[in-house]
């Protein structure tokens, strides 16, 4: 796992890990700067380019980018240093390092706060480094910054890199006028408002620079326990099979899908869980999708309940064995929305202790009824959309999205359950702790994808009976599978059952 921070947070954080191990902030700033520009000089080959244009403003950021021409000039980069504001203006460590490089005489580096220096890229293809502000920027861009990004944004042939944060950037939904960066380099750790919304549309491929600072102290000052999931945490809900295991000690799922009009939801969760592992799974679905699915599905066992076209209570004396038999239940991928059906869905979560997932439409069948989905003794995971999550708390999407990261964990803290948030990216939280899934694209932005993902976490949590462990390796399998199909159709050719036939080999990979 990785540490994330808001913005807010880690200058504070920072200034205690520097109180506590003596480390001078000029140390700190000589070592980001270092190994920013070794990320810079890495896209500067790969780019075929032939000059370096850092924008510098006039704070610790401006320092930073100071730092970084030194280390460019001495790699025999050439470098232009345009200033937006005047050296006087200049403090502390920012202006130690600007003293540095305009003692220097070379014709490989420049500075200037001449605004036909920006034409300059114009000449060749040129990195554009943007160090004007940093994470402790605040408010609107003043007139000199909006009129340099404007400039900026016409240039042809550029590369964009934001230093630690795009410039303007003081929350995910303010895009704020800002150069839109086709790298970040993080200094220390990643940012929360770099990873969502504008913040992540903005920020481009996000890199970390080390600054001197271990990730264990980071860790320890990580407050709200915030961390981004890596490849290597993704095998921990993987439960190896016992050589002397059968199908019924593998995972048994029991598995409530489907409705007029949507078997192919209930196909995709079943199918899915079988090929993430289960031993054993049992589909209950309105009787007149079972012909259809009977041929769909070889492995699958369907079960035919009493409706034609949706489930209701009239199958509980049917669906109450299947309950008692399995490990798990998943429930919702595309049961509609009968009132009939909400109420099954209710009385089976209400009524059972076993360990639950519920998806889709089932989430609705909870709207005030909350209450119903706290065990004491088990956790529910619950997968919904940001739609689904927003209808069950009663508030729109947009205000949502303005505090998704508070709201989701309060939610799942308060309910003793696991939430998996499905976004871009999608998070889960157990309430203590929040995880920001390092995988998937916007491929996955395609019908069916979110019951595919239901049934890979429904079926890791019958195997392994661990809630927490189930979303996060479910989640990262499910994404990792959608990059796979990214790289081969691009960001718009996946569809759901791509994703299947997938897993078992990504899963072993990750193993």
């Amino acid at each position: 796992m990785k540490n994330v921070y808001f913005n807010r947070d880690i200058l504070e954080a920072e200034k205690e890990i520097i109180g506590r191990i003596g480390i001078s902030p000029t140390v700190l700033m000589e070592n980001a700067g270092r190994n920013a520009s070794e990320i810079i000089a890495e896209f500067y080959c790969m780019e075929n380019c032939t000059g370096v244009l850092i924008l510098c403003g006039r704070g610790n950021n401006a320092g930073d980018g100071f730092v970084i021409a030194r280390h460019l000039r001495n790699k025999q980069i050439p470098v232009i240093v345009y200033l937006l504001n005047s050296p006087e203006e200049l403090r502390g460590d920012a202006l130690k390092n600007y003293e540095i490089i305009a003692g220097m005489k070379d014709r490989n580096l420049e500075i200037s706060g001449d605004p036909s220096m920006l034409g300059r890229p114009d000449t060749g293809k040129f990195i554009i480094v943007d160090a004007v502000y940093g994470i402790g920027f605040r408010n609107k861009l003043d007139a000199k910054a909006e009129e340099t990004f404007g400039k900026i944004s016409r240039l042809k042939n550029k590369f964009i890199i934001a230093v630690d944060i795009v410039s303007g950037l003081d929350n995910y939904l303010n895009s704020n006028k800002c150069l839109k960066a086709d790298v970040t380099v993080s200094m220390g750790v990643k940012k929360f408002e770099t990873m969502f919304y504008d913040g992540r549309r903005l920020s481009g491929e996000i890199r970390v620079a080390d600054i001197g600072l271990p990730e264990a102290l980071f860790e320890e000052y990580n407050g709200k326990k915030i961390f981004e999931i890596e490849k290597r945490d993704a095998s921990e809900g993987f439960k190896a099979r016992d050589i002397n295991s059968n199908k019924y000690t593998n995972g048994k799922l029991y598995v409530l899908a489907g409705s007029e009009g949507f078997s192919g939801a209930a196909y995709l969760c079943a199918q899915s869980a079988i090929r993430a592992g289960s031993g054993a799974v049992i589909l209950g679905l309105p009787k007149g999708l079972n012909q259809i699915m009977e041929l769909k599905t070889s492995e699958v066992i369907t079960q035919p309940l009493e409706k034609e076209n949706y489930l209701n209570n009239e199958s509980l004396n049917r669906i109450k064995p299947k309950i008692e038999w399995c490990d798990t239940l998943l429930i919702g991928p595309g049961i509609g929305r009968n009132s009939d059906t909400l109420s099954l869905a209710r009385n089976l979560v209400k009524s059972s202790d076993k360990n639950i997932v519920i998806d889709a439409d089932g989430i609705f069948a909870f709207k005030g009824y909350r209450d119903f989905l706290k065990k004491k003794d088990r956790r529910i995971i619950l997968t919904p959309h940001f739609g689904e999550f927003a209808n069950l708390l009663g508030i729109t999407t947009d205000e949502l999205k303005k505090d998704f990261f508070s709201l989701s964990k309060k939610f799942a803290s308060e309910n003793n359950l696991v939430l998996v948030l499905k976004n871009s990216p999608t998070v889960i939280t157990d309430g203590e702790t929040f995880y920001i899934n390092s995988s998937g694209r916007e491929n996955l932005a395609t019908i069916g994808s979110g019951d595919v993902l239901s049934g890979i976490i429904a079926s890791l949590y019958s195997q392994n009976g661990d809630a927490l462990s189930s979303a996060i390796s479910g989640a990262y399998l499910h994404g990792l599978c959608g990059d796979t199909l990214y790289d081969e159709y691009g960001s718009s050719g996946t569809i759901a059952s791509d994703l299947i036939d997938l897993i078992p080999k990504i899963k072993s990979e990750l193993e």
